[in-house]
C-alpha cells in the first residue's frame, strides 16, 4: 500500500508532531523530573541507508512492532533535519505499549548528496560508535538468527559481570546492524542485577 505524501504545512506539522516527537497524546508525555532539564530518553533514532533492510532486523528478527509508519515531506521536515527538497520515511518501533525507549528508523527520501562510506563491519568497538541496548529472554536464539542473517558479531553471549551469588548469570552479546550501529542484547540473570 502506498503511503500518502503530504505537502501542505498543516499536514506536515501534524505528522511531524506524531512521527518525530512520538507524542500522539500530549498527556502521555514524559515529565521532566524536578531539578533536571530533560526527561529520560524517549527514543533513539537511526537515519539509515535502506529502511526496508533495517526493518528486517529491528521488526522482523528482533520482533519490535510498528507504532508509527509514515512519509513526511515539505519545508518543515527539511528545516528540522537541515536539508532542502527531501522527504523522510519514518518508522517508529516499540516493544509492548511503552511510549519511552522506542527506536526510530528513518530514511531520507531523494538524498542525492555524495554517497556515505560503507558502514562499519568491525568486530570491535571504537571511539564514536554508539549502541542501542535491549533486554531479551532469548539471547541464544537471537544470536543464532543474527549470525545466520550475516550481521557482524562483536561478541557472542557472555557473562560480563560474574555474580557468584546468582542462580543464573546475566549474559550479553553485541553485533552490528546493516548501518554499522552496535546492537547490545542483555539477558538478565536470577536474581536480576537491578
Amino acid at each position: 500500500m502506498t503511503q500518502p505524501r503530504y505537502k501542505t504545512t498543516v499536514f506536515c506539522a501534524a505528522l511531524l508532531s506524531a512521527a518525530l516527537l512520538l507524542l500522539p497524546n500530549p498527556s502521555a508525555a514524559q515529565d521532566v523530573p524536578e531539578g533536571y532539564s530533560v526527561s529520560s530518553m524517549t527514543r533513539a533514532t537511526i537515519f539509515v541507508r535502506d529502511l526496508d533492510e533495517s526493518l528486517k532486523l529491528y521488526r522482523d528478527l528482533l520482533g519490535l512492532t510498528t507504532r508509527v509508519d509514515t512519509i513526511v515531506e515539505g519545508p518543515r521536515i527539511n528545516e528540522i533535519i537541515g536539508t532542502e527538497d527531501y522527504g523522510l520515511k519514518a518508522v517508529i518501533l516499540q516493544a509492548g505499549d511503552s511510549i519511552i525507549g522506542n527506536i526510530g528508523i528513518y530514511e531520507i527520501i531523494g538524498d542525492d548528496r555524495e554517497p556515505l562510506p560503507p558502514p562499519s563491519s568491525r568486530s570491535d568497538t571504537v571511539t564514536g560508535d554508539f549502541a542501542v541496548v535491549f533486554i531479551t529472554d532469548d539471547i541464544d536464539g537471537i544470536t543464532e538468527k543474527v549470525k545466520a542473517a550475516g550481521y557482524p558479531l562483536v561478541s557472542p553471549p557472555m557473562v560480563l559481570f560474574p555474580n557468584p551469588e546468582a542462580e543464573v548469570q546475566t549474559r550479553e552479546m553485541m553485533f552490528r546492524d546493516h548501518d554499522g550501529v552496535l546492537v547490545n542484547l542483555i539477558e538478565l540473570g536470577l536474581p536480576r542485577p537491578w
